[in-house]
């Protein structure tokens, strides 16, 4: 079993990747029809603004609605791409120069049309006039990977959709952004976001179970949790050395808690203090009570995380792995698997 690390310092992270390509998806937290005078992202200011919770890691995310959003609704998310457009002017000799460059924001998603053709799709989040749509498509035609420009929010969503994802976009810029920029509806809001998402990814979280090791010599993983005790922890050791977890019920026959609950009660306060460094790169006072670190990478690099969602979605690919390798077999067989 694979033990995670805890309790030293993490080095730099280097250059991080965008977050649209890291989550990938998210659930809607709050819609701002006017803007957000305090966002971090300057763009976000004086326009429609969606704060938003990764699928994948987590994340608190921003960004414009490409399409129409609701609370709780699960969104694609589009990266934000900013293009200086030149734009150019006819002279009286026949000729054309340069007049000047217009700042031209896209939302992109990496896909393949309804025809299957690979490309990077893009909508721009602001309406363009001809002609620098005109100069804009030169611009893209230029670019490595195919890059594509829509007609429509309906094509980037069909773009989206082919992919299994959510036909909802949100597109947002390259960084995340932290739990003291969300709105107080957002904050709200995110309680229902997190329980929604654990109890839907049971296959994913009760991975925690089978995975979960000691933190040291007189503290395991599991007893983070809320309600967990010494004697019903031994008793689960055992059970999971047995047959591995695959339900919620099962643990809770085993904790006499709901683990969705206690699961989604861990993240949240994981969420609230790993995202909430100050400008020294240190949580709040009010945050001690987190010594560790199961499922949310902190911002305070001094704080032991212990990386168990990486460890849980490796385990959850290895079942269905094995679980398609018995499919077969038993379809070479001529038997059930």
């Amino acid at each position: 079993m694979a033990r995670p690390r805890g309790g030293e310092r993490r080095p730099g992270r280097g250059k991080a990747p965008h977050i649209a390509a890291v989550e990938v998806e998210a659930v809607v937290l709050d819609y701002i029809p006017g803007g957000l005078a305090s966002d971090p992202h300057r763009e976000h200011r004086s326009r429609p603004v969606v704060q938003a919770l990764g699928l994948r890691h987590f994340h608190l995310v921003d960004g414009i609605p490409v399409t129409d959003v609701d609370l709780l609704d699960k969104v694609t998310l589009a990266r934000e791409v900013s293009y200086e457009v030149p734009i150019y002017v006819r002279l009286p000799t026949g000729g054309v120069r340069k007049a000047r460059s217009v700042s031209v924001r896209l939302a992109c998603i990496p896909g393949s049309s309804s025809e299957g053709e690979k490309g990077i799709y893009c909508y721009p989040v602001e309406p363009l006039d001809p002609a620098v749509e005109e100069s804009l498509r030169e611009v893209l035609r230029q670019e490595k990977g195919n890059y594509v420009l829509v007609n429509s929010p309906e094509e980037l969503s069909r773009v989206a959709e082919a992919q299994g994802k959510p036909g909802k976009i949100i597109s947002t810029p390259k960084d995340p952004i932290s739990y003291r920029d969300l709105t107080n509806i957002a904050r709200d809001t995110l309680r229902d976001a997190v329980v929604q998402v654990v109890k839907e990814r049971e296959d994913l979280f009760v991975e925690f179970f089978n995975v979960a090791a000691s933190i040291n010599i007189r503290l395991h993983a599991i007893e983070l949790l809320r309600g967990v005790g010494k004697k019903t922890l031994r008793t689960l050791l055992r059970k999971r050395e047995e047959k591995p977890f695959t339900s919620y019920e099962e643990v809770k026959k085993i904790l006499k808690i709901d683990p969705a609950e206690a699961i989604a009660e861990r993240l949240l306060r994981e969420i609230e203090c790993g995202y909430s460094c100050g400008r020294d790169g240190r949580m709040p006072e009010d945050c001690d009570d987190v010594k560790y670190f199961l499922f949310i990478e902190p911002c305070d690099p001094y704080k032991p995380y212990l990386g168990y969602l990486k460890l849980m979605w490796e385990a959850r690919a290895r079942r269905a792995k094995a679980k398609g390798a018995g499919v077969k077999a038993g379809e070479r067989g001529g038997g059930k698997a």
